[in-house]
């Protein structure tokens, strides 16, 4: 009993681990450090298959969704990185990318219809995943094999068709699918989210280009789209999943993406480096578990929204950036925290 604990410890240490890799390798392929790139690359895929072949009991449906999140990030940032860089098409990554989608999209069907499977990797997903790998690894170091690339293109539109087809995600013909259209799920309040998205996308943008004036303008713009979007559903009644769902999305581009890649673009020593992917995954894991809480009137922990008005004011304040990465993990630790914010 006490050696499965320990195996089960282990393996969700390792599952923790491998998100933390693909963050940290996210930064390093933009910061162009290709053989370092590699290094990370390799070590977190040999986890990702050292979890599947050797860790095959039966996982707890949090830590199957764990481990299928991990070998997403891997992948995805990536080729998003890849992108950024100009070493991969960016049709490419959006075809990877399309895949995990749907798999999102039937995992999100499953727990709104509360129906209980476990997320088990096909042998049809193992199989693409590997050659995701290995059609990515050369592309890191510069070079594209365009046998490799296609082979990894073909498996993943055939395992997206499997899941779409054949997986547990697939919709049965009962279900009333009217209820999943757009103009039924979104509400007017979705609109300031969408608005939301639009100014940390923008964000983002300035970040690269290095306007930062215009970049902090924009975040400050998401901050208020995010609490008119909040105040309006409230107020018009029109909290419902979706919305919840959207706005976390929205609230993980703008106060979460934006600011890490704006921080990275202003200091990229490795002390940065890190300090950025903990503030990234604090945040994700501060969305995470406000979307399980069912707490009225407050917060646990700060709201990310909050980094959207603190990060901007730091900068404008002319801090130096030598301090940044200390401030982006006091807010990061800020995040997950058991602190006890009421609403405005």
């Amino acid at each position: 009993m006490k050696i499965r604990i320990k195996k089960k410890r282990i393996s969700i240490t390792l599952t923790f681990l491998r998100l933390f890799l693909a963050l940290i390798l996210f930064f390093i392929i933009l910061s162009e450090r290709k053989d370092l790139a590699l290094f990370f690359f390799v070590l977190t895929a040999f986890l990702s298959f050292f979890e599947i072949f050797v860790h095959k009991e039966q996982k707890s449906q949090l830590k199957s969704v764990m481990d299928l999140l991990a070998d997403k990030l891997l992948v995805n940032l990536t080729a998003i990185g890849l992108v950024i860089i100009n070493l991969l098409p960016l049709w490419v990554m959006l075809t990877f990318f399309a895949r995990d989608l749907l798999t999102i999209i039937g995992g999100s069907y499953l727990f709104y219809k509360n129906i209980k499977r476990e997320f088990k990797a096909t042998l049809i997903g193992k199989i693409t995943l590997f050659s995701q790998i290995i059609a990515l690894t050369p592309a890191i170091l510069g070079e594209i094999d365009r046998v490799l690339m296609w082979a990894a293109i073909i498996l993943t539109v055939i395992s997206a068709m499997e899941l779409f087809f054949k997986s547990e995600f697939k919709l049965t013909r009962r279900t009333d699918l009217s209820q999943f259209s757009i103009s039924n799920l979104i509400k007017f309040s979705d609109i300031f989210t969408l608005a939301n998205v639009i100014f940390g996308l923008t964000a983002i943008f300035f970040a690269i280009s290095e306007n930062y004036i215009y970049m902090a303008i924009s975040l400050f713009l998401a901050v208020i789209a995010d609490y008119a979007d909040g105040k309006l559903a409230r107020k018009l009644n029109q909290e419902n999943v979706f919305g919840k769902e959207l706005d976390s999305l929205a609230d993980t581009i703008s106060f979460g993406v934006a600011p890490t890649i704006f921080g990275f673009s202003l200091i990229q020593t490795p002390l940065a480096i890190v300090s950025f992917t903990i503030f990234l995954f604090c945040g994700i894991l501060r969305l995470a578990r406000y979307n399980i809480m069912n707490i009225r009137g407050g917060y646990t922990g700060m709201p990310i929204t909050l980094n959207g008005i603190i990060i901007p004011l730091i900068y404008l304040a002319k801090v130096p950036f030598d301090y940044y990465p200390y401030i982006y993990i006091l807010l990061g630790i800020l995040m997950v925290s058991s602190l006890r914010i009421s609403k405005l």
